[in-house]
Order: C-alpha cells, then structure tokens, then sequence
C-alpha cells in the first residue's frame, strides 16, 4: 500500500497510537484499514494509486471479530483490477461485503467541511450515509454513471445545435434513470440527517456548554424539500424529481448540462438560527464538526449494534485544548477500536488500553 513494507499488524483492541514525522506513511495506515472496509480510498478516486511503486499489486486482508464471529475480508489491487473476498470465497454482489465492518474517518480535512464546496460537503454526507446504511453505495455509484451519460448526450446535441424538440427520445431513458437513482439518494440522505440532528444538537450542547443551538439543513429546492417535509416516500420525490428535471430541460440544453437533482444538493450547518458558514467563527465551525463526528459514531453504534472502528488522522493538532480533551473523553466512554495518528504523541490523551506504533519509511514497529 503506498510507500508502506509488506506487514502483519496486530492492533490492541481499543487505542493504537500511529506517531512519526509527516511523509513516513502514517495516514497510509489509516487508509489502508478504510479501504479494506469500505472498498474506497477517502484521499484518491482510483485505486491503483495505492499499489506501491514498482509493484504490480496490492494486497490488503483483515480479520475482523464481531459478535462472536471472526470474518476475513480480502482485496487484491492491480493497475486494472479488483478483487474481492470474503471468507475465502468471491463476493456476488459486492453488497454482500458490506454492513458487518464499519468504519469512521475523521481527518483534517472535515474540520474544514462547513466551509468547503458544496462537492466536498456531498461527499462528506454519503460517506456518513453509505456507513449508516450500505445499500446507498450501488444507488449512488449508478446515478453517477447515468448523469455522466446524460451529460454527454447534452454537450452533443448543444454543440449540434439542436433544441429540445430532438431531444425527447435520446434523453428519456437517461431521465428515468436518472430520477429514480436520484430519488433513492435524496430519500436516504434525508433520513439519514434526520436520524442525525438530536444527536448533533445534544453533541454540540456537551461540546460548548454554552446554550447554543445547532442544527443540520438538507439544501435541496424548495419543491423537494417541501416533498421531504411530509414524509413523502421514494416514489413521491421521484415524481418531483421528474417535473424539476422535465422543467430544467431547455436551461439542460443549452448549458450542456445537468442542472437539478442529488449532484446539486448540499450540506447546511445552522448555528443559532443561521448558516454556521456565514455566521460561526472558526472555533464553532469546528466545534460543530466534532459534534457531527460523535452523532455519527453514536448512531452507527445504535444502527448496527456495535460500535464502528474510527480512524484518527492527527485531528488533535487541529484543535484546540478544550475540544482536544472533549473529543478524547468521547473515545474513552465509546467502546470503539481506534487507530489514531500523531506527529507528536502528548497530543492523544490516553494512557490506558493504548498500543504505540512507529512508523519511519513506511516501516511499522510498535513501540516500548
């Protein structure tokens, strides 16, 4: 994987403290156990940029206990290849690979998310959501390829010249398509927030202790939202989808482009009432930030029955004292595994269950 030496690691059951300078392959650790657990990198679109340099393949396996159970999960990278394996065997579906192993990232980079763009704050969102319920994954990866097709058919015809009148039949199966994959993540994110606000909103009372309120906006029109608020089912949104598509299809045309639908839909985080992008200083930003990450560790607990591995990429130097020791007093009540990453180890605030490891070179040693 990346720059780091072929290895058999054996994490401690709780805390396993990754130090080392910066380039020595730390976050290369935390990848790794994401991408056995997730079949996707959170650095990288493309696999084949985690087989090391000189090598023809990767190979990523893990042993994983869960109730009472152990379980191996296998994957085997090559410049154009995937395989999968679960138990031994070859995994059809690959949804069959999911939901039994589930991880939680939390890295630098989400600290910065309230005031990313709206692609990052999508991506955030579906990570949480494909955690929270696996069959997402195939919804999203299918609407992806639909819009990308549908796409393409608009910038031929705009740079043919032709209007909608030529467009109908070309269009119309990527439309359905595309409205009933859009339907089925809108629907899921939606919930999936719903599910989340009172655990952020009370996250972010312990974190602050200051009588603020928080909340979560799922950003997507006023005629989906509207649809949303009712409780509207699969089907509902997908009708409106359809009319708000229907309806967008000159403005498609003659930008090239797709306008509405999921891949335009964004993130709010509301503080006292406002955008907390507009409004919160940096310090609340990341408080908020934090407060997403433990509602998101909490309900993953309640989702699945046991709590997911959460993977730390050297938050702590990022945050401040107070928030520092909140966060690790969360990790200490939760039952959690942890792999935490530091340059510099005063900044993990744990001295029980904990494992040390250092890593030079893409060498790993666990420390005395």
């Amino acid at each position: 994987m990346r720059n780091l030496a072929p290895c058999t690691l054996e994490p401690g059951p709780r805390f396993n403290v990754f130090s080392g300078d910066n380039g020595q392959g730390k976050t290369n650790v935390l990848e790794t156990v994401y991408v056995v657990g997730t079949l996707r990198s959170f650095r990288t679109s493309r696999l084949a940029e985690l087989i090391g340099f000189e090598e023809d393949e990767a190979y990523i396996g893990a042993r994983v206990a869960r109730g009472g159970l152990e379980r191996v999960y296998e994957l085997t990278l090559g410049e154009r290849s995937r395989k999968v394996r679960l138990d031994g065997k070859t995994v059809r579906p690959i949804s069959k690979y999911f939901g039994d192993f589930n991880v939680v990232l939390f890295a630098p980079e989400d600290l910065r998310i309230p005031k990313a763009s709206p692609s990052d704050r999508r991506r955030f969102v579906d990570r949480a959501v494909f955690n929270w319920r696996p069959g997402f994954l195939p919804a999203a990866q299918s609407y992806e390829k639909v819009l990308k097709n549908r796409n393409a058919v608009l910038r031929q015809l705009a740079e043919a010249g032709k209007g909608a009148a030529g467009a109908g039949d070309l269009l119309a199966v990527y439309d359905d398509q595309l409205v009933d994959y859009g339907a089925e993540i809108v629907t899921a994110r939606h919930q999936f927030l719903e599910a989340m606000r009172p655990r952020f909103r009370d996250a972010f009372e312990r974190i602050t202790r200051a009588g603020l309120e928080a909340d979560l906006d799922y950003l997507c029109g006023e005629e989906v939202a509207e649809v949303l608020t009712q409780g509207a089912e699969v089907a509902d949104v997908a009708s409106c989808l359809r009319e708000r598509l229907q309806a967008s299809r000159a403005r498609d045309l003659a930008r090239g482009a797709t306008n509405v639908g999921p891949h335009r839909d964004d993130l709010g985080f509301v503080f006292n009432g406002r955008s907390a992008q507009a409004f919160a200083s940096q310090g609340q930003l990341r408080a908020l930030v934090l407060a997403w990450k433990t509602a998101e560790m909490e309900l993953l607990g309640a989702a699945h029955g046991d709590p997911p591995v959460l993977l730390l990429d050297d938050v702590s130097s990022e945050l401040d004292e107070t928030r520092n020791e909140y966060l690790f007093d969360f990790i200490r009540s939760s039952d959690s595994q942890c792999f935490i990453t530091t340059t510099h180890r005063r900044h993990v605030l744990l001295d029980a269950d904990r494992v040390d490891f250092s890593v030079s070179k893409g060498l790993i040693s666990q420390s005395t």
